[in-house]
């Protein structure tokens, strides 16, 4: 949008009112701080001078971009933007699963466009919206422009390099997290196979907060956990952009959804965490036939086999990535067809 006279994008950076305010201001300085650095336009919703919030009405937008259908952040960012201007939803994750809340909440029915991700994703708002195709545009997924102008190349690195990377979901109903269950034990077999490998400890961004309040961690037991990646010298902490990571290293055990998707461009060893209560039914099409392309583990033995194998070079690339690439239509990127549907509707 920057590069089009047509648009004047405003990155407003808006607060995650869920774990407190320490949190919410800590997140948003260092979320307006990374916008800055990239020299994008943004603005901050919060004044810290006089303690206020912005006003949408002080920004004047012609269209709002929400990439998070949830209710996390203040109402006036949230309801009121979008049922008081157009507005436009281009997911920030790669749509893994089939839950109606993630298709057919009040906010997508009433956005202006939905831009999918892939076909299976398009057919389910087609499905389970009840705008049905009335607000659907299919895509792609703007993120694999990013991984697309990488390089590819395998980690030059003595050790391997493998990633562990475990999502938020903790102590809920939904069965995708198994930080739980293997927190300890990912940190005693980075231990046990510190000669052989590097283990990078990549956590889903909202984790931490998560455990600040968990009845079993809390603040002290996080920050402990946390520091023993970021300080060991066989292990690392990674909690930014992580293409670059991906690309350096060897394999990535981990239980996240997008990266599900993400990392099988790639072609690097994965395995995929289920936990006890995962039986699989709440992913889409494309989510089982991602996790039946990979490795994955329901316990200890699953993880280790795994590592060993990473280590001696038995393990076999994922074998093809096909599936993946085929839900999408590379004639123009997706990031083009959002700026095309937007200019067309508009006509």
């Amino acid at each position: 949008m920057l590069q089009d006279p047509y648009f004047e994008p405003i990155i407003l950076v808006c607060p995650y009112v869920v774990y407190g305010e320490d949190s919410m201001h800590r997140d948003m300085a260092d979320t307006y701080q990374y916008f800055h650095d990239k020299g994008y336009p943004v603005l901050s919703s919060y004044n810290a001078d006089d303690q206020s919030w912005l006003k949408l009405e002080e920004i004047s937008p012609d269209i709002i971009f929400f990439t998070n259908p949830h209710d996390l952040t203040r109402k006036e960012y949230y309801e009121d933007a979008y049922l008081n201007y157009l507005s436009c939803y281009v997911p920030y994750h790669h749509e893994v699963d089939n839950e109606d809340v993630q298709y057919n909440q009040i906010f997508h029915n009433a956005m202006w466009i939905i831009f999918s991700t892939h076909l299976v994703s398009r057919d389910l708002y087609l499905t389970l919206s009840c705008l049905k195709k009335q607000n659907i545009v299919l895509s792609g997924y703007p993120f694999l422009e990013n991984i697309s102008q990488l390089v590819i190349d395998k980690n030059s690195q003595e050790k391997k390099v493998i990633i562990y990377a475990p999502h938020h979901e903790i102590g809920r109903e939904r069965p995708y997290s198994t930080f739980l269950e293997y927190a300890d034990i990912m940190k005693k077999l980075s231990d046990k196979y510190k000669d052989q490998a590097l283990f990078v400890f990549k956590p889903h961004p909202m984790l931490k907060s998560k455990l600040y309040i968990h009845q079993d961690w809390g603040k002290e037991r996080a920050d402990s956990y946390f520091a023993y990646w970021e300080d060991s010298k066989h292990t690392q902490l990674n909690t930014g952009e992580y293409l670059e990571l991906f690309q350096e290293s060897d394999a990535m055990i981990h239980d996240c959804g997008s990266f599900l998707f993400e990392y099988l461009y790639f072609k690097k060893p994965v395995m995929y965490l289920l936990s006890k209560k995962n039986h699989k039914s709440q992913y889409n099409q494309l989510g089982i036939k991602a996790l039946d392309s990979i490795k994955n583990g329901r316990n200890v033995q699953d993880i280790e086999s795994f590592i060993r194998c990473v280590i001696s070079g038995e393990i076999d690339n994922n074998s093809s990535i096909d599936f993946y690439m085929q839900c999408f239509h590379n004639d123009k990127s997706p990031s083009d067809k959002i700026l095309n549907a937007i200019k067309e509707k508009i006509k």
